[in-house]
């Protein structure tokens, strides 16, 4: 018992059971009496406790409280998109970009296939597919003949210039400047990779340069002036380029001064503008290119304006891409403006202001005084010319730089032919529809497929000039996704040697921006420009009036 008494009493846990029915006590009205035990409502301690209860309540309030104060919070900081932004948000630039559609491409389905449009009201087109490598399509009477003469005589008013191609002293002068040894030069040059310098690997690259069109004959002449060719076979070794003096080269480049003849391109031209306030045949001829080619209207509004060239008896233009390959680190100079993005390399869409004037500007000239100025450095084949461009769209629109274009993205050529030419001037496409595309191939037996004035009659196609007629094709291979994909090499054309009279024609190229972004946000900008502009207030820079009100007695 002493043991049991000292022995601590052990903790019983409390037992729930059932209750007990008391008759007796339920007879007797007892059932409320506090001797009467309390009937528990559920287990202690269980879901239904009373505190469990008041947890669940308060962090349901706290819940749905915060619920209510982000919404409010969402709704507070939107606002109103038609508000005013203030000065502030105004101030930050471009906002995000919308998404473009896909560009828009005519299917070929075969050449020689034509369908039906109207372009101009009552009145219907029919486009006939000419090739489907390059996509490649022709257009009888897009243009009437008035129309045809209008422009002609608009050009001749505002006067044209020699188109010119990397000048001589410019280009020395950008020689000079590069630094790379005669190994890495030789290696360069040497296509095949087999340490022997064939003639056509030359020339491959010699019309990179100065823009004089080199030949066969004139290599080989050249070899024989400078002692390159010791056993006269017309291919350099790997020793004997190494004892060739470079400078010896530059000389004999300078003292032959080239010829029209020997030019890349021989001909003349000038800009016309066909934005808001231009002369109305050129609005309607934009609008119609609009049409044709099914292109949203900020990129063909967007894009330069109307190029108009004049080929006198003996003019030409070699065969040549109207754009260049896209690579991720080279942009469009005034799209690269609005994206914020910094490139090692940049080109331009030749976004052009159309000036009347003939002075020929250095960097750093004011837009309101630019002109096309000579390019200076051999960085492509192709138009080769470089533009006054926009320095920042949103801060310094009435301002513009010289800067060198090697090759434009144009995403489209849109080719207008002015008249009826008596003699030669077609439009050669060589390698149209071949199954593959082999560049130095181009060049075989002595015959360059490239060269307009001697063989033009080898080429695959040939479109002959008739007023009125437009010829359009795609510079570019679609990339999957509904943009710019790689260059179509297929589209290398030229123009033929003008044998009898004058030809004159007349290029839209359509301007793309290889990124989908990029283009968005140059498009985005320059509406909010125009909006702030006001539709009637186009910048001096932008507008060239020399013959908007003109009229012409046709």
């Amino acid at each position: 018992m002493a043991a049991a008494a000292g022995r601590r009493p052990e903790a019983v846990s409390p037992q729930w059971a059932p209750p007990q029915h008391d008759p007796v006590g339920a007879a007797a009205g007892l059932g409320d009496c506090e001797d009467t035990p309390v009937r528990p409502l559920c287990k202690p301690r269980g879901i239904c406790s009373r505190a469990y209860f008041l947890v669940l309540m308060v962090f349901v309030h706290l819940y749905l409280g915060n619920v209510l104060a982000l919404l409010l919070f969402v709704h507070y900081s939107n606002g109103d998109d038609s508000s005013d932004p203030g000065p502030q948000r105004r101030a930050q630039g471009p906002g995000p970009a919308p998404t473009l559609a896909p560009l828009t491409r005519l299917e070929g389905i075969k050449v020689g296939y034509e369908r039906k449009v109207q372009l101009v009201a009552d009145r219907d087109h029919f486009i006939r597919t000419l090739s489907l490598k390059p996509l490649l399509f022709e257009i009888p009477g897009f243009l009437s003949d008035e129309e045809c003469r209008l422009i002609i005589h608009l050009a001749q008013m505002k006067g044209l210039q020699r188109s010119q191609i990397l000048p001589t002293e410019e280009y020395e002068e950008a020689m000079g400047t590069m630094q790379i040894s005669q190994l890495d030069l030789f290696q360069l040059l040497d296509q095949n990779h087999d340490g022997r310098l064939q003639l056509h690997e030359v020339l491959a690259q010699t019309r990179l340069g100065n823009g004089r069109w080199m030949t066969p004959e004139n290599i080989q002449e050249m070899y024989s002036a400078i002692k390159a060719d010791p056993d006269g076979d017309g291919v350099l070794s790997r020793q004997e380029f190494s004892n060739m003096d470079l400078r010896d080269f530059h000389k004999y480049m300078r003292s032959h001064k080239a010829e029209s003849s020997q030019l890349v391109r021989n001909s003349h031209h000038t800009w016309l503008y066909q934005g808001e306030g231009a002369h109305h045949v050129m609005r309607a001829i934009r609008q119609r290119v609009l049409r044709l080619t099914r292109l949203s209207p900020e990129i063909v509004e967007l894009s330069e304006p109307l190029q108009v060239v004049r080929y006198g008896e003996g003019g030409h233009y070699h065969a040549h891409v109207d754009s260049g390959p896209v690579y991720p680190e080279t942009i469009c100079s005034h799209t690269k403006l609005v994206a914020n993005e910094s490139v090692p390399f940049e080109t331009s869409c030749r976004q052009v202001p159309p000036t009347g004037l003939s002075s020929t500007p250095r960097p750093g000239t004011p837009m309101t005084q630019a002109q096309p100025c000579p390019v200076g450095l051999p960085l492509g084949m192709g138009p080769g010319e470089c533009w006054a461009i926009l320095v920042s769209p949103w801060e310094h629109p009435q301002l513009g730089t010289c800067s060198t274009v090697p090759l434009p993205y144009s995403y489209m050529t849109v080719l207008f032919y002015l008249n009826n030419v008596t003699g030669g001037g077609e439009t050669v496409f060589p390698v149209a529809d071949n199954r593959t595309y082999d560049e130095m191939s181009l060049i075989q037996d002595d015959v360059d497929l490239r060269d307009t004035r001697r063989h033009c009659d080898k080429g695959n196609l040939r479109v002959k000039p008739r007023q009125g007629t437009a010829v359009f094709w795609y510079n570019y291979l679609p990339d999957g996704q509904g943009w710019v994909g790689d260059v179509d090499d297929y589209s290398l054309h030229g123009g033929c040697l003008v044998t009898r009279g004058t030809k004159w024609i007349a290029n839209n190229w359509i301007n793309v921006d290889p990124s989908r972004a990029r283009q968005a946000l140059f498009q985005q900008e320059m509406a909010r420009l125009a909006r702030e502009s006001g539709a009637d207030s186009q910048p001096e820079w932008a507008l060239d009036r020399a013959y908007r009100d003109t009229r012409v007695e046709l």
